[in-house]
């Protein structure tokens, strides 16, 4: 799942806020039991990665390449990882996720809004300037790096640099600055695309003009 996907889910996760954990169930070597009781303060997504903190701690959950989740509902013959009940009656279910509790001083030194192209303070110069420090590295495996650009998997970094016009195979560090620039701002907008066709029930295909085509 890429960023816009995440986002998609923040949104629709947000009337959660305010309501409080009433049971928890699910495996993890976390200690999830002592949400019990505590209200949901924040839900806010970084790159592919969604957040739920409250005050005890926030959980992190990576929905890996085929995590999904529920409202008020199961995935038939499927095991949820985690399944939270709230106390206006509503169930929260993960499935295939990766689920950590972590500290905020651990989410706030390990995650970085500002390099997510998504969030509203991105710093898109110093995402040029990271992208190329990697050097020799091709730059379809540079956009990868998480620690740079979170949120941009294989459907975003193809989209974008076919539309910039940009070999994917091209070191990182010797893209011209204008030609990098044109290439994140691509990204960004391809990134908001498929995020306005999910907010409308959409299908992204119709958008894509290089991702899986054989020619």
């Amino acid at each position: 799942m890429e960023g816009p996907g995440v986002l998609t889910i923040a949104d629709r996760l947000a009337p959660l806020v305010g309501k409080r954990v009433v049971s928890i169930d699910g495996r993890s070597r976390f200690p999830l039991a002592g949400l019990a009781g505590s209200p949901v303060i924040r839900i806010y997504p970084v790159g592919k990665l969604l957040f739920l903190e409250f005050p005890e701690g926030t959980l992190r959950v990576h929905f890996l390449m085929w995590g999904r989740y529920r409202l008020n509902g199961e995935i038939p013959g499927k095991v949820p990882k985690l399944t939270l009940t709230f106390d206006n009656g509503t169930s929260l279910r993960f499935y295939a996720s990766a689920i950590a509790l972590l500290s905020s001083d651990e989410v706030h030194g390990l995650y970085d809004p500002s390099l997510d192209p998504m969030d509203p303070a991105w710093d898109m110069e110093r995402a040029v300037r990271l992208v190329r420090e990697k050097g020799r590295e091709w730059i379809c495996d540079g956009l990868m790096d998480q620690a740079i650009l979170p949120g941009v998997g294989n459907v975003i970094k193809n989209e974008a640099l076919f539309s910039a016009r940009i070999r994917p195979e091209s070191p990182s560090g010797c893209i011209p600055k204008e030609a990098l620039r044109h290439l994140l701002v691509e990204i960004r907008d391809f990134s908001f695309t498929w995020y306005r066709c999910d907010q409308e029930g959409k299908s992204i295909r119709p958008h894509l003009r290089i991702y899986r085509k054989k020619t």
